[in-house]
């Protein structure tokens, strides 16, 4: 019996991970950049700020007639210089719910950046050091904390033909008895990430490469030994400026772990509406065999705000009638040094 909890377990987990990849994924990437990329801790390129908080939220399967999966999201990072490098720190703390059986994980992460060119500092107060590019590699370390309840479930020894006509009944005893139900693991990630930066230039490049999960936790429950595979993940886009009103990033990502990928490429596009420098932000994405996704947002000032949805395209779509996930996120810029304009979006 208690194999076969297990193996309803992970088809709750495969449940939730439709789209074929075992990590959780957030529509906003570029806003949860810290989790997409260690080297991308603090470092800001030509956008001026000292510090960035941002908060992100996704659920998904509302639809399937169970309770909803819901990601949570929240991150903060800042510039430093130590004798004259450039590093960055911050840290982010994602909650994941996966609906059924009460699975749960909580991850903390402490994330750090080095800037590899060793240029002059790119805080706010510093922008014009005139800089081409921008190679930073980074790491972070932390931990992640997994429970369940495996009491929520129901078992083939609770259905019940007198019970409604046939239905689970969890007034029966399912005779399982558990050692574990949570466990806490320490987990570590490392990225590299690129971009070209020479001001006056309409098209800044940029590329990045992550690994995550070095250590391979063991997942287990049980006392076994499953381990976790390294997540690989592969991005870039090229930032262009159109005119005085209109920019487009076009981005491509691609992830794999173990045999499952995840392929996506999209646009962003950001139009200007007046000259407080309030922007409008359209965005699509399509994820291939699993969902095209359409964003709205706007920019004003030290605040972006933008949601998105997600419009099913894999075989499950029959039982959703193709509707998917709804996000949300918030970005804050802060900016100490007097007279520094806002960064952008992205």
């Amino acid at each position: 019996m208690k194999k076969n909890t297990i193996i309803i377990l992970f088809l709750v987990l495969l449940y939730a991970r439709s789209l074929k990849a075992q990590d959780y994924h957030v529509s906003h990437y570029d806003v949860a950049y810290l989790y997409m990329n260690a080297a991308t801790t603090g470092m800001y390129g030509n956008t001026p700020a000292d510090y960035q908080a941002c908060l992100d939220q996704r659920s998904q399967w509302r639809t399937s007639g169970i309770k909803p999966f819901l990601t949570s999201y929240l991150q903060f990072d800042m510039p430093y210089t130590v004798k004259g490098k450039n590093i960055g720190l911050g840290a982010y703390l994602l909650n994941n719910n996966g609906g059924l059986g009460g699975f749960n994980t909580l991850t903390f992460m402490l994330s750090g950046s080095y800037d590899i060119l060793g240029k002059p500092a790119r805080t706010s107060a510093s922008l014009s050091n005139g800089a081409k590019h921008l190679l930073t590699m980074g790491l972070q370390v932390g931990l992640f904390y997994r429970s369940t309840n495996p009491n929520a479930l129901n078992y083939d020894v609770q259905y019940s033909l007198a019970q409604n006509g046939g239905s689970f009944d969890q007034s029966i005893s399912s005779n399982e008895y558990y050692n574990r139900i949570n466990i806490t693991r320490f987990d570590a990630n490392y990225g590299l990430f690129y971009k070209y930066l020479e001001r006056g230039r309409k098209a800044h490049p940029y590329f990045g490469f992550s690994m995550a999960h070095l250590t391979m936790p063991n997942e287990s429950f049980t006392g076994g030994e499953t381990r976790m595979p390294i997540k690989y993940t592969f991005y870039g886009g090229c930032e262009l400026k159109l005119n005085d009103k209109m920019d487009l990033i076009p981005r491509l990502y691609y992830m794999n772990q173990a045999k499952a990928s995840e392929l996506s490429a999209g646009l962003l596009y950001y139009y200007r509406l007046n000259d407080d420098d309030v922007k409008l932000l359209l965005g699509f994405d399509y994820r291939w065999k699993d969902a095209c996704v359409a964003a709205v947002g706007l920019k004003k000032d030290k605040y972006a705000l933008r949601f998105s949805y997600d419009i099913n395209t894999s075989y499950l779509k029959n039982y959703t009638n193709g509707r998917g996930a709804w996000e949300i996120s918030l970005v804050y810029v802060g900016k100490k040094a007097a007279g520094a304009s806002a960064a952008q979006f992205n």
